[in-house]
């Protein structure tokens, strides 16, 4: 199933931007349209009330503005608005100057009141635009709007001091107007950000669930055909191991004796692995319910001592055990046992010829300690951690040469499931020690 590519923080962050600049720009169009029509129709009832020439000169212009604001309002959702974002501004500028300018002739002594008043229009002018456009055109707009209100208070007879009041209300605006863009940008930019991490945590999880819907259906696809394999291998292994009681009794070759005992080790390997994988899947998902008694600890590695030896004297390698009759630990009879097989099979695996194992178990700090030393490569320490994974081996050419790195994690799994851990620690004298350590039983006391 594809899925569409997650879109990064900068095309959010930049979409975000244009879409607050054109929300912005549609209120604009909206304001600059309505002022239009109210001052048109105050302009038509003016004229109606005076019949003065002047209001028939300013009927011209705000009908031309009204006009222009009537186009760019059915342009505001196109991109040729973007390449004409001074336009506008200007519209605004020469409008308001044009008008002014014929009322202050028409209305002579009053014409001082009427630029005064054109202030507040260029305030807002500025004000506005501060909202939409960036700090350099927010500056020049504001020199425009000086300009033009220098000239109206000159032309109704206003002192310069005044003037000079007119350009720091007019510069104030600017200001406001930068500080505004600052923080609307700003605020623009951070839920940009926050809407990124939205997106990116929404793709992250469609990812997993579908990562976690294909685990599912390997998982149980395995487990298909892990069960099925284990009907055929059980018939084989009985037919092995009639074959195997045939041949003694027949007294077959030494070297047919060799092959069939092979074969049924084979075979009774490939159906422990079997189980350990089915094993495993439901440790996982603990659905393993553990049957926990006391059980000697001496009695636990002798018994993996007995089911490694003859594939260690097959490699000359030695096992040994060191353990207290009277240390006990809880541990399910089924599971652990094979925790300690997986271990030693381990050791033997990396053992050279002439190697030694050691099992040890003794009681520290309130916990049973079980350790496996033997005298085979020294694991890495960036790959001690690891090679507790699922899947994971060693990064050496000899770990990777055996196993496919589910026996250790079936270790974890277990010592987990009995309120352990196990870990590979350093031992003096010994190269490599796994160490298992396992709550000291209650009803024990510890030899400590």
């Amino acid at each position: 199933m594809s899925q569409a590519a997650p879109s990064s923080a900068p095309e959010i962050t930049a979409s975000a931007a244009k879409s607050e600049r054109e929300r912005l720009a549609s209120l604009g169009a909206w304001i600059r349209l309505l002022a239009g029509f109210v001052f048109l129709a105050l302009g038509l009832i003016g004229w109606g009330l005076s019949r003065q020439s002047a209001w028939r000169d300013q009927l011209a212009v705000l009908a031309a503005y009204t006009i222009i604001a009537a186009v760019l309002f059915a342009i505001r959702h196109r991109d040729l608005l973007d390449r004409i974002v001074l336009f506008p501004v200007a519209l605004d500028l020469a409008a308001a100057y044009i008008a002014l300018r014929a009322t202050i002739s028409s209305y002579g002594d009053a014409g001082q009141i009427v630029a005064g008043l054109g202030l507040g229009v260029f305030v807002l002018i500025v004000a506005f635009d501060g909202l939409s456009l960036p700090r350099r055109f927010i500056v020049l707009t504001t020199i425009v709007a000086m300009a033009e209100e220098t000239l109206l208070l000159h032309q109704a007879g206003v002192w310069p001091p005044h003037m000079l009041l007119a350009c720091a209300v007019l510069g104030l605006a600017a200001g406001v107007g930068v500080v505004v863009f600052e923080r609307t940008n700003r605020l623009v930019h951070e839920a940009a950000g926050i809407e990124a991490a939205r997106h990116q945590l929404a793709d992250t999880r469609a990812q997993y669930a579908q990562l976690a819907r294909l685990q599912r259906d390997k998982d149980s696809l395995v487990q298909l055909i892990v069960h099925d394999m284990r009907g055929p291998l059980s018939a084989a292994i009985l037919s092995l191991e009639f074959l195997s009681r045939e041949l003694k009794r027949q007294r077959a070759t030494r070297d047919m004796l060799e092959a069939s005992d092979d074969a049924l080790t084979s075979s009774s390997n490939v159906a422990n692995m079997i189980t350990q994988i089915l094993d495993t899947t439901k440790l996982e998902e603990g659905r393993i319910t553990l049957n926990l008694v006391p059980v000697p600890a001496r009695e636990m590695l002798n018994l993996a001592r007995q089911q490694a030896l003859s594939r260690a004297q097959g490699k000359s390698v030695s096992i040994e055990v060191d353990a207290p009759d009277t240390l006990f630990m809880v541990a399910d009879r089924r599971l652990f046992p094979r925790l300690l097989d997986n271990l030693v099979s381990n050791a033997l695996r990396y053992s050279s010829a002439g190697g030694r194992i050691l099992l040890v178990a003794a009681a520290s700090g309130g916990e049973v300690v079980l350790s496996v030393h033997n005298t085979g490569e020294v694991i890495p320490v960036g790959d001690r951690e690891r090679i507790f994974a699922k899947f994971q081996q060693g990064e050496t050419e000899t770990q990777r040469m055996f196993g496919w790195g589910l026996g250790l994690y079936f270790c974890r799994l277990v010592a987990e499931a009995h309120s352990g851990r196990i870990a590979v620690e350093e031992v003096a004298g010994w190269p490599t020690s796994f160490v298992v350590r396992l709550p000291l039983p209650a009803m024990m006391p510890s030899p400590d």
